[in-house]
């Protein structure tokens, strides 16, 4: 049996990827792919993240900048009296892109402060990020060449 379309709008994708707090970039070199979870924030149809200056991330990106991104959330479970009544309530976005190392300055501040903003428990104040600080890190943008959602909802 087939199951229901479960696709959501494109703006309610967009929304839950701007929510998220923990994102999946997806990665595949040579055949081989690799996961990793991510904090990140989404501005001007690019999701930007921070990462050290070498390690393995950087060089798959370097040999292919094609990849994923996801969140999800689970928003409850529906029981039922068998095993196959049972599912999972839940919202998901998939994101596929082409990623580039950010290499303006100012880029690299507006989304360093902007990550800084989004996760940053309310009030507290921070210092925004100096260009030298924003040199120490490598920061990655992903276009966002296209998105699908789907959820299951109560």
């Amino acid at each position: 049996m087939r199951r229901k379309d479960r696709s959501i709008p494109h703006a309610e994708a967009i929304e839950l990827l701007q929510k998220a707090e923990v994102g999946y970039l997806s990665l595949a070199v040579d055949n081989t792919p690799y996961v990793v979870p991510l904090n990140f924030v989404v501005m001007d149809n690019n999701i930007y993240f921070h990462a050290a200056t070498t390690g393995r991330k950087l060089d798959m990106l370097d040999q292919n900048p094609k990849c994923c991104f996801l969140v999800s959330s689970l928003d409850g479970i529906k029981a039922g009296t068998d095993a196959c009544d049972f599912g999972a309530f839940f919202k998901s976005a998939i994101v596929e892109g082409t990623a580039r190392r950010v290499t303006d300055v100012n880029e690299m501040i507006t989304s360093l402060n902007k990550l800084t903003e989004k996760h940053n428990p309310a009030g507290h104040s921070f210092r925004e990020v100096t260009p030298e600080q924003a040199k120490s890190v490598a920061v990655i943008a992903i276009s966002i060449d296209s998105i699908c959602g789907k959820a299951r909802k109560q």
